[in-house]
């Protein structure tokens, strides 16, 4: 699991390390915040799994933060840590995935950890996507209908960053090059990405799109992409490849280049 300890003590990051270890068996990937601000510069560049968070600390406080990590990645499991438990109903407005009390004891990590709201890393299913050839995208091989063209593009320019990030007029000026007037075309994509984040939410995929401070990704983890696949040298991936990469996207022509001289 990918988790993230936010605590201003860092005897309290070694302890809750300690006790999750204990109880995972290991194999975690960790990073440790001291406050509102380090932590959300964390939760902007990488996604979590699960969220440990002091509900007490200088500045804005735990409640806050979880506030602002829910507006950003949705699927993030929160969990909130306290010396007191007056701030229990706060935390279950937000629908946190569990409230635990200092000092943490194995057996109640573990229990926040089997109650999770929300999948982790591997647990959930993956939004397939076909790049060789034309754009597709999948559910249990079944093709997942859109309402809007465009968004079905987004998704494929998105895709092709392989995790990287884009900004709207980026975007912009790839998908929407028909579209002169800088207003209205940042007002089009506005109605072209919600609708995506929308219909990804629809199909059970919602934490595939990563969005922040005009900053817009894919979560790659939460993928399987032929393309991707090929890239890493899977086994049979060699196969796919037919010299045809999105062919419905003029933009392609620039990696189907990279592509045909990798």
């Amino acid at each position: 699991m990918n988790i993230l300890i936010v605590d201003d003590e860092k005897i309290l990051w070694e302890d809750m390390h300690d006790a999750l270890e204990r109880v995972t068996g290991g194999g975690n990937t960790y990073n440790y915040a001291y406050d509102y601000y380090s932590a959300m510069e964390l939760v902007n560049k990488h996604p979590y799994d699960v969220a440990f968070l002091d509900v007490q600390m200088p500045g804005k406080n735990g409640i806050a933060l979880a506030e602002s990590i829910k507006k950003i990645r949705p699927s993030v499991n929160i969990v909130m840590v306290t010396a007191y438990d007056n701030y229990a109903l706060d935390a279950l407005k937000l629908y946190v995935s569990g409230y635990l009390l200092k000092p943490v004891m194995d057996k109640d990590v573990a229990n926040a950890l089997e109650h999770l709201r929300n999948p982790v890393s591997g647990s959930e299913k993956l939004l397939e996507i076909q790049c060789f050839g034309n754009f597709e995208v999948f559910a249990d091989n079944k093709p997942l209908p859109f309402k809007r063209k465009k968004e079905k593009e987004l998704l494929a320019y998105l895709v092709c960053l392989k995790g990287a990030s884009a900004s709207r007029a980026e975007i912009c000026v790839n998908i929407f090059d028909d579209e002169d007037d800088e207003e209205k075309c940042n007002a089009y994509f506005k109605t072209i990405y919600s609708a995506l984040k929308a219909d990804l939410y629809r199909f059970g995929f919602e934490n595939v799109l990563i969005h922040a401070n005009n900053a817009y990704s894919v979560d790659v983890r939460r993928i399987k992409c032929d393309y991707y696949d090929y890239l890493k040298g899977v086994a049979e991936s060699d196969r796919t490849f037919r010299g045809k990469f999105l062919d419905q996207y003029l933009w392609s022509e620039k990696y189907l280049y990279d592509l045909e001289n990798y």
